[in-house]
């Protein structure tokens, strides 16, 4: 186990994995969750500041979570978030659909070329005996 230091309250705490935020952040952090999503159900077309405004969450927690994919705004939101590669206006995440595609498949690429210089080394192989042939 690592031990970090809360983004939020900067208190020690052991981190296992998620945003570095200690346990007693992350719950308060749910609860603004909580909150966010009820009111974007309510008001939909809310702006950013409105949503910040109204329930007392950070503009930079509320993006957070969008960037998460934890909420999605609808199309015809006035809150927008772009493509960190191509710009393309999105609703969730941090990429639209085709770049997402586009990642996968070089990945994939890479994989396969990396699987495939990969040679086959006949020493190194482990090896199993028959316990039958060695019984008299």
């Amino acid at each position: 186990m690592e031990t970090r230091i809360c983004l939020s309250c900067k208190h020690m705490f052991h981190y296992i994995a998620g945003p570095v935020v200690c346990p007693q952040c992350r719950e308060k952090e749910e609860q603004q969750f909580k909150i966010v999503k009820e009111y974007l159900r309510q008001y939909p077309g809310a702006t950013l500041t409105q949503v910040s405004e109204a329930t007392g969450v950070s503009s930079k927690l509320i993006l957070r979570f969008l960037r998460e994919e934890r909420l999605e705004v609808t199309s015809d939101s006035a809150i927008s978030l772009v493509c960190e590669r191509c710009g393309k206006k999105i609703l969730t995440g941090t990429r639209c659909n085709e770049c997402s595609a586009e990642l996968m498949k070089t990945l994939n690429q890479m994989k396969g070329s990396f699987v495939g210089e990969k040679k086959e080394d006949t020493k190194s192989k482990m090896r199993f005996l028959d316990a039958n042939q060695y019984r008299r």
